[in-house]
């Protein structure tokens, strides 16, 4: 008996917790609360949205900011890539992130909210690598510091794409 009453009381708490939480994306989704408190660098995050409420548009913003500071470390990181290092491995990476931004982009446009995921994991996993082949970002090297600011404003594409329509 006590195991049924358990049992209820843990589908009744999951189906409330399910309903609050639906309750709040739709409260999110309608652009009635700040978009960005569902990424994990929130300050990093509003200074890119700067007070966008529309989720699609404040992860088109995301994204296309993304884009310009990873071409600007692609760069960065052509002018030292003979050098050896992490910054080659950066390089390449850049590419593809960059392409994989790029159809993210598109991906919004075309409401293909599955594709969008895909496409801002991959990019993602692409600023990772070269966080990685920077030695996680922890030295005291400016273009270290900076592969760990692209890895968070990834972070926070990704994190914005969950909000948006379909």
């Amino acid at each position: 008996m006590t195991t049924n009453i358990h049992l209820a009381t843990v589908v009744l708490l999951l189906l409330t917790a399910s309903q609050g939480g639906e309750a709040m994306a739709r409260r999110m989704i309608g652009g009635a609360r700040d978009p960005c408190s569902v990424s994990d660098f929130k300050v990093l995050c509003r200074s890119v949205v700067k007070g966008q409420r529309n989720v699609n548009a404040a992860t088109e913003v995301s994204i296309r900011e993304l884009m310009k500071r990873t071409i600007k470390a692609k760069e960065t990181a052509a002018s030292g890539r003979k050098s050896g290092g992490g910054l080659e491995t950066c390089y390449s990476n850049y590419d593809s992130a960059l392409d994989n931004l790029q159809k993210a982009l598109n991906n919004i446009k075309q409401h293909d909210g599955f594709s969008l995921n895909i496409n801002l994991s991959a990019s993602l996993t692409d600023f990772d690598t070269c966080n990685d082949a920077m030695g996680g970002a922890k030295g005291s090297n400016m273009f270290a510091k900076s592969t760990s600011t692209l890895h968070e404003m990834a972070d926070n594409c990704l994190a914005l794409s969950t909000l948006v329509k379909q």
